[in-house]
């Protein structure tokens, strides 16, 4: 199932004790979409409202193309994630945006796990794949996320993983219509004084 043949170009593949995560070509449209239609009620509360087009296959295609463009000139990483003993079924995704090198070397990452299987450790394992390769290939000293303060689940993903609470950012994203606070997390990359 490994996409564009090495395991090790661009980061287009890696896997877990559990998952596979793989950075997806256009072609994979339909399966995204499913993904996304199944998890609607589960995921929207959480996110900005999307474009009217979002559930299309047309706009998964332009958006996975858009996406890997990015990821090329590494300024963003969105792997799928699909279980090893399941590997045709997404059941999750996790991603880095906003890279940014030179003084800031940062980013934020987001998460969406498929509501089937939300509460058995694959956002945690994934996460955590995903902090190693921006740490040690990407070369990022900071990490982000925001968190909206009722989504308790992702509040305990971040804090098992390291994440720590920076503070509240006020108004920060339109959720459901309205501007709502977040909670700011971070995670430094702990690296030797010399």
């Amino acid at each position: 199932m490994k996409v564009n043949g090495r395991k090790e170009d661009m980061n287009l593949y890696c896997e877990t004790e559990r998952l596979v995560m793989q950075v997806l070509p256009a072609y994979y449209n339909h399966q995204v979409l499913q993904f996304f239609r199944e998890n609607k009620e589960h995921l929207e509360p959480w996110e900005a409202q999307r474009d009217k087009n979002f559930y299309t296959a047309n706009y998964q295609r332009a958006l996975l193309e858009a996406e890997y463009n990015q990821m090329v000139h590494k300024k963003m990483l969105r792997y799928y994630l699909f279980l090893k003993e399941n590997p045709d079924c997404i059941v999750g995704s996790v991603c880095a945006n906003n890279i940014r090198y030179g003084a800031f070397e940062n980013c934020s990452i987001g998460y969406k796990i498929h509501k089937q299987y939300c509460k058995q450790g694959y956002g945690k394992e994934s996460v955590e794949r995903l902090i190693n390769i921006l740490f040690s290939q990407y070369g990022m000293h900071r990490i982000e996320a925001m968190v909206h303060p009722k989504n308790q689940p992702s509040i305990a993903l971040l804090e098992s993983v390291g994440f720590e609470r920076e503070g509240i950012a006020r108004e920060a994203a339109r959720l459901s219509g309205s501007w709502q606070d977040m909670y700011r997390y971070s995670l430094l990359q702990k690296r030797e004084e010399k």
